[in-house]
């Protein structure tokens, strides 16, 4: 009877920390899928416009809209760092937070395919075959391909929450993060063809990039016993989260 009543103790206990893990979601991903409306003025929209005509122009001032990608990039990152570390932290045992992490993922990736690129498909006024031909193209299809791994990472999250992972799991999410670091070394906007600071600070993203995917692999390793391992992954969500709060151009 004691057995009984524990679990069903147990199961009414996770029932809020799931809805509090999806409500705190929802308050994450909402934000950062919904642009304020300030970065949708008709000014933008024709600077944008003006791009697809010359592209040879370079802006006289920073792209408000692209800082709000990099900044709220960032927001997402700092708070995924925040639940991994509390989800090591507890060993596991909290499954809202692993629920948290995996819709976390997701609305990260969501609102880096949806949102990336304000002039193409989904959103832009060019459609989906249009938006090859555009001079931004590249930077275009580089940012969709990118939001599939923050993608992929929730969908795997979502799955495996509340099991150990494998080695050979560790080894394949370490190399799923170290394709998004290496695609960031070349990286390259239009309007930045040299290495000037734009394209700085994207070097210095994916080095951490690689770093979290290092930190990833590492996981995996069962002779590795050190202390510090469990912080690895999350100090390099940290740092790459702060890098891109602080993206300027």
């Amino acid at each position: 009877m004691k057995g009984s009543t524990y679990r069903m103790q147990r199961k009414h206990s996770l029932g809020p920390r799931l809805i509090a893990a999806v409500l705190f979601a929802l308050l994450v991903a909402v934000p950062l899928l919904h642009a304020p409306s300030s970065l949708a003025t008709p000014g933008e929209h024709e600077v944008h416009e003006g791009m697809l005509h010359d592209t040879h122009q370079r802006p006289e001032a920073p792209d408000e809209y692209s800082l709000f990608m990099h900044h709220s990039s960032g927001v997402a990152l700092i708070v995924l760092a925040i639940l991994v570390l509390s989800d090591r932290l507890t060993r596991g045992r909290i499954a809202a937070i692993q629920l948290g992490i995996a819709l976390i993922w997701l609305g990260f990736g969501a609102h880096l395919f949806i949102r990336s690129d304000p002039e193409g498909w989904p959103i832009g006024p060019a459609g989906f075959l249009e938006s090859f031909s555009m001079p931004t193209s590249v930077e275009w299809i580089q940012h969709k391909l990118l939001s599939l791994i923050p993608l992929a990472l929730g969908l795997w999250t979502l799955i495996t929450r509340g099991r150990a992972m494998k080695t050979s799991l560790s080894y394949a999410l370490g190399g799923l993060l170290a394709l998004g670091g290496a695609a960031l070394l070349f990286h390259q906007h239009l309007e930045h063809q040299t290495m000037d600071l734009v394209n700085l600070q994207h070097r210095f993203m994916a080095i951490t990039s690689l770093f979290i995917a290092g930190s990833a692999m590492a996981d995996g390793i069962a002779r590795a016993t050190s202390r510090i391992r469990p912080f690895l992954l999350p100090s390099g969500l940290m740092l790459l989260g702060v890098q891109l709060v602080i993206y300027v151009e």
